[in-house]
């Protein structure tokens, strides 16, 4: 192992190492954009993506994965929450500088919303003060490095800016940083681990400023070389590191043959399944994804992939 992938590894460790201390103490809300999830392929698998992260769709499920890709590769998505917001996602990635380097941009808008007044007029009704629209921008810039043939390394940074047109400080920048760790003990099981908002801060046009708890992900993926068992199962465990979260599982099964894939995932007591098909250079996945927070309907996903 030469100095630049010691000295790697050693930074990664200590980032690692301090998040638990990092956490007492931290206040503020998620950032919306980036919890609703990238990719139809990880997606279909309940999200079980940490272990695996092993397409364009890795600076956001683990970084780390990064370093174990060797081609170049985009992935893009557009997906409609609800009847007034729409997702988008485009992702590319790169081998660089030994590693490989993604570039990644995530959306959620809306557009025509109603500013409201607080209280009620005489008739017990509230007035429409204003009209509005929404935009939340997620840009990541991510590098994963392979330092040995067992392990692998990754950062993501993430630029955030919200903007919400017409409301008085209601526009909003910041920042997040996740790293993530690959371990491969072995040719059949992989373990990953991510740190999303290990260092973060929102600023708001009001002047306020707000932090978000770093949420760890464990992952833990198996490909069993057994006569009627195989395939790809993964499973997630991630836990915001504060006191009074709750630890959350995900559960991923992924069946490949000859081109196509078919999925199904467990998360948040919702299911997920999808499928995909590979010819050439070329990729499509779908899924469908039952989601309970940011739509009251059901939602499908499509991604369409490159990799040459």
């Amino acid at each position: 192992m030469d100095v630049a992938k010691s000295l790697f590894l050693s930074s990664f460790c200590l980032l690692l190492a301090v998040a638990p201390a990092f956490a007492v103490g931290q206040a503020g809300l998620d950032f919306d954009v980036l919890s609703v999830g990238v990719g139809a392929r990880p997606l279909g698998m309940g999200g079980a993506f940490t272990a695996v992260a092993d397409n364009a769709d890795a600076p956001y499920w683990n970084p780390a994965g990064l370093g174990y890709l060797k081609n170049n590769e985009i992935t893009t998505m557009q997906t409609r929450l609800s009847t007034d917001a729409d997702h988008y996602y485009v992702s590319y990635i790169q081998p660089l500088w030994k590693g490989t380097l993604g570039i990644s941009w995530i959306q959620i808008s809306a557009g025509s919303l109603s500013n409201t007044s607080a209280t009620v007029d005489a008739y017990n009704e509230v007035n429409t003060i204003s009209i509005f629209s929404y935009f939340s921008n997620a840009y990541l810039l991510s590098y994963g490095l392979k330092i040995t043939e067992r392990i692998s390394a990754g950062l993501t940074a993430k630029y955030l800016s919200s903007d919400m047109s017409k409301i008085s400080g209601g526009q909003g920048y910041g920042y997040s940083i996740a790293p993530g760790v690959m371990l491969k003990p072995n040719d059949i099981f992989t373990i990953g681990l991510r740190i999303d908002e290990l260092f973060n801060k929102v600023v708001w046009g009001t002047g306020s400023a707000e932090k978000a708890p770093p949420k760890l992900h464990l992952g833990i993926a198996a490909r069993p070389v057994l006569p009627k068992i195989s395939g790809l199962f993964s499973l997630d465990f991630s836990q915001t590191m504060k006191e009074g979260y709750i630890g959350s599982f995900a559960l991923g099964y992924e069946w490949e043959r000859q081109g196509l894939s078919l999925r199904c995932g467990y998360a948040d007591s919702s299911f997920s399944a999808g499928a995909g098909f590979e010819s050439g250079v070329a990729r499509i996945d779908y899924a469908y994804v039952q989601s309970n927070e940011l739509t009251r309907s059901n939602c499908h996903r499509i991604s369409l992939s490159g990799k040459w």
